[in-house]
């Protein structure tokens, strides 16, 4: 086996993690979150802001439950287009509304169709 396969099984083999991942957080937290739409308040980039290749951006984001005001005490990440006062869909814990999730069953279907993508690609040489 050649280092190309090796490379691009190790590849498929990391989505897949991500993918299970993903799955256990949604099926063992799915009851106990809800969603609403929050405001971002704060943002955070590890990278120059100049750049757009590679970079992300995590943000503080405030939102309402049950008629009173949270603040989230951990970042999410969003779109690098995201700009302090925009909406953001947010799950957060049902018991302690100040922690946010950031599972989703986008995250699960595109990391399972990567890790299919990079298995095939390796197996088969396409």
């Amino acid at each position: 086996m050649n280092n190309e396969k090796i490379f691009l099984y190790m590849i498929s083999a990391a989505a897949l993690c991500f993918c299970l991942f993903n799955i256990l957080q949604f099926l063992l937290n799915y009851n106990k979150t809800a969603q609403t739409v929050g405001t971002i308040i704060s943002i955070k980039t590890p990278g120059p802001e100049t750049s757009k290749f590679r970079n992300s951006k995590w943000a503080v984001v405030s939102y309402k439950v049950k008629g009173r005001i949270y603040q989230s005490h951990n970042r999410i990440q969003v779109p690098v287009s995201s700009q302090i006062g925009g909406a953001v869909k947010v799950r957060y814990d049902k018991f302690t509304p100040e922690k946010l999730y950031s599972y989703s069953l986008f995250r699960i279907v595109v990391s399972f169709i990567i890790a299919a993508v990079f298995f095939v690609i390796a197996r088969f040489g396409l």
